[in-house]
């Protein structure tokens, strides 16, 4: 494909086709018709000598040719717009701004659902991803601008990036209302006793079995769940005990039927912070997006939640 023989003008309708699936939708979203749509995938057919997307049952699915031009052509676009918004200003009423986030599971459970919500009001065309590559590859998506953010307790990233304090942690000790001691504080003998549910996405586990390990002890581990997702059904419905930070615990408990206490013994504090590189620092729409997700106050506004939830009667 001869690259100055292509209409360029022809990539938007490229990047609707491959996010829509559909002719008449990506026609909508880059302002044609159908027909101005049907032609404009004619020509780029033509021009890259495959057929691009096929009609299927399930839409207008992509060729493997497709599928690997999308990715240079989807990026390019998303730089191009960026760099338009750069020089003329960020809006957030207007822009259609793609922001990638790293986020533990921890800080996904906590900061995406308010975060969503106060953007759909005051940015309503900016898309968020939050990627799921492995932490040890977070230094380098931020230093590459393939992630604009990275949240969480994420100690690989304390040296050689910008940072601030979202909130700081503490772990406690959750239980269901089948608990026996369900409300009261708990001794350190009748935590070991107790059967446990870990969550294995919550990193500061390891850290709790130490501190056991330091003192002869071991939890009972009855249930292993991936995150935290389903935390306040299960424990609504259990005798377990599960050990995370507090506002986790804040959110969980404000189902009835789930209540929590200090742990019985200390454990290091969780520091919840948002990293990115200083290629951005000056950027206008990431210092937009990392004011929104500090006045978030996610601590302070989960332990209002968790407290009014508690004073209200929440079974023990």
């Amino acid at each position: 494909m001869d690259i100055s023989k292509l209409d360029l003008n022809l990539l938007p309708v490229f990047e609707a086709l491959y996010i829509e699936r559909n002719v008449t939708r990506a026609g909508r979203r880059v302002g044609l018709s159908q027909p101005s749509m049907s032609n404009a995938l004619v020509r780029l057919r033509t021009q890259c000598g495959d057929p691009l997307f096929v009609r299927t049952q399930a839409g207008m699915e992509p060729t493997p040719f497709a599928t690997d031009l999308s990715v240079n052509v989807l990026r390019a676009l998303e730089l191009v717009r960026n760099g338009l918004e750069q020089a003329t200003g960020f809006d957030p009423a207007t822009t259609t701004r793609s922001f990638t986030l790293l986020m533990s599971d921890f800080a996904q459970f906590l900061v995406l659902p308010p975060l969503v919500a106060r953007l759909k009001r005051e940015a309503p065309g900016v898309n968020l991803h939050v990627s799921n590559i492995p932490r040890d590859q977070y230094r380098g998506a931020l230093e590459s601008g393939d992630a604009d953010l990275a949240v969480g307790n994420l100690q690989e990233l304390q040296s050689g990036f910008y940072q601030s304090g979202l909130w700081v942690d503490k772990h406690v000790c959750v239980m269901g209302r089948d608990f026996r001691k369900a409300g009261a504080n708990i001794t350190l003998e009748e935590y070991i006793a107790a059967r446990h549910l870990v969550v294995s996405a919550n990193r500061t586990d390891l850290g709790i079995d130490q501190e056991l390990d330091k003192q002869g002890s071991r939890r009972d581990v009855a249930l292993s769940v991936p995150n935290y997702l389903v935390l306040a059904t299960v424990m609504a419905q259990s005798d377990l005990v599960v050990t995370v930070p507090e506002v986790i615990a804040h959110a969980v408990t404000a189902s009835k039927g789930v209540t929590w206490c200090p742990l019985p013994f200390e454990t290091p504090h969780s520091h919840i912070r948002q990293f990115w590189h200083g290629r951005f620092h000056e950027d206008t729409a990431n210092t937009w997006l990392r004011s929104h997700i500090a006045a978030l106050q996610i601590g302070a506004t989960l332990r209002k939640v968790g407290e009014e939830s508690r004073s209200g009667g929440a079974v023990a």
